[in-house]
């Protein structure tokens, strides 16, 4: 091995475990040195082994160590650098925007902004900003909000989504992603109480939902036999896993993940969509839909702000123009959720 790549190797060992030992300490810098040994000596051995076999000479073990760092050092370099470079362009240079869209029949105008249930504190302030100034020129707000249900009507919802759904979901998930969980109240009471809530209860989706089990029997009874996953205690057990340096690096991976998952919504949407309890999602998309555009389409006010999850929008828009062909987009202005 020449000087030059000893030095490499020398330096970029030196950097990955001193930054492991600051991430994790002692322990896990021990542990992973031990692993690379290990891994050393297991792939020496395969290393004389083959050489043998077509009798040819093998390196002394010192030889091959050296040679062994040095991959590990440039596959670790490698991946570190490609990841960093992710994090730094989803992050911070093409950070994910999400669309506010405003409509009109030249009658009413209706601002249409994409929500969801944990993005950041600075993006909802945005929001409650705009509703501010949508509401004091006398409009109002229309918002998304599943109303309250029973204990098992909830039960039948888990069992068809194949999770469990409860309060502390959101919360728990904006921790893997250093994000704000959505508390609906912070929007509401701003101006004045012109605030309606714009959605179904669980218990009326189940309802709808039992029905429509009635036309695909063996489909619901497919999805009855699947096992609930409890979501919120897995991501609590993964928060337990990791210290505050390491989830730190978890969170910032995570965000540019989400980033990277929102700019590119339109392609995923058919994969979600199709993996998904079809009867149900068919309730949660369209029934609300329905209900939604019939609430706008009746409402007696003229400035609405809506905030409704994006997936709802191609569909709402559509029943207007159905209803109404005078419905145009007017505008559409961007925001940046986690920036």
């Amino acid at each position: 091995m020449t000087q030059n790549k000893k030095n490499f190797t020398y330096i970029i060992s030196s950097i990955i475990i001193l930054c492991i030992l600051y991430i994790s300490w002692l322990y896990e810098s021990i542990n992973i040195i031990m692993m690379i040994n290990l891994y050393s000596i297991i792939f020496y051995t395969i290393h004389v082994i083959w050489k043998s076999t077509r009798k040819k000479k093998y390196l002394d073990f010192f030889e091959f160590y050296n040679y062994f760092i040095y991959t590990i050092s440039i596959w670790i370099y490698s991946i570190i650098l490609i990841l960093l470079i992710f994090i730094y362009y989803n992050n911070f240079i093409s950070p994910a925007k999400i669309p506010q869209y405003t409509l009109s029949d030249w009658q009413k105008t209706i601002i249409f902004q994409w929500m969801s249930h944990i993005w950041s504190e600075n993006f909802y302030n945005q929001i409650k900003q705009e509703i501010n100034n949508v509401k004091k020129t006398w409009g109002v707000l229309f918002y998304e909000w599943v109303k309250q249900w029973s204990k098992e009507s909830n039960e039948k919802f888990n069992q068809a989504i194949w999770i469990d759904f409860n309060q502390d979901l959101y919360k728990n998930m904006s921790k893997l992603y250093w994000i704000t969980y959505q508390e609906n109240d912070i929007f509401l009471w701003i101006q004045n109480n012109l605030d309606y809530n714009i959605d179904l209860s669980i218990d009326e989706i189940i309802k709808l939902y039992d029905k429509k089990a009635q036309e695909s029997k063996i489909q619901n009874s497919n999805n009855n036999n699947k096992e609930i996953i409890d979501i919120n205690k897995e991501m609590i057990n993964t928060l337990n896993q990791f210290n505050n340096k390491e989830l730190s690096i978890i969170i910032y991976i995570n965000k540019a993940l989400l980033n990277l998952i929102i700019k590119n919504n339109a392609k995923l949407q058919p994969l979600i969509l199709d993996i998904w309890n079809k009867n149900l999602l068919d309730i949660i998309l369209n029934e609300r839909n329905k209900n939604l555009a019939s609430e706008i389409i009746k409402s007696k006010y003229d400035k609405i702000i809506v905030t409704y999850w994006l997936l709802h929008f191609d569909w709402v828009y559509n029943l207007l123009k159905e209803n109404d062909s005078n419905w145009k987009i007017k505008n559409i202005k961007y925001f940046y959720p986690i920036k």
